[in-house]
């Protein structure tokens, strides 16, 4: 609100659609985040913003798209971020993809 994106929690939720935490697990979208964290769950953190063309803001925040996920295991001792060394900065994330991928000699089956 600070930025004058939005006036109030109402408005931010036109640009936040999700939630901003999941389980992860058997399923991708594993639910349940009422109970306690117990060792050895796996949880995302993914806070992000959409502002679309024509919303209701000023145009200089038209087209932004940023999501930033990172996955946290719960332990005894406390949360390790398991995402922790992923690229965070537009230059870094684009190094990154101009890198060769360690996976590209890679040939799959034929599934026919």
């Amino acid at each position: 609100m600070a930025l004058g994106i939005a006036k109030n929690d109402d408005e931010a939720r036109r640009y936040f659609p999700h939630g901003t935490s999941h389980h992860i697990g058997l399923d991708v979208h594993d639910t349940n985040l009422n109970g306690p964290f117990k060792a050895n769950m796996v949880i995302t953190v993914e806070p992000g913003i959409y502002i679309p063309e024509g919303s209701p803001c000023d145009k200089k925040w038209w087209g932004i798209a940023v999501r930033i996920e990172d996955d946290v295991l719960i332990t005894e001792n406390g949360p390790v971020v398991l995402s922790a060394e992923a690229p965070r900065t537009s230059d870094a994330i684009e190094a990154l993809m101009k890198k060769t991928s360690p996976l590209g000699h890679l040939e799959l089956p034929d599934l026919d």
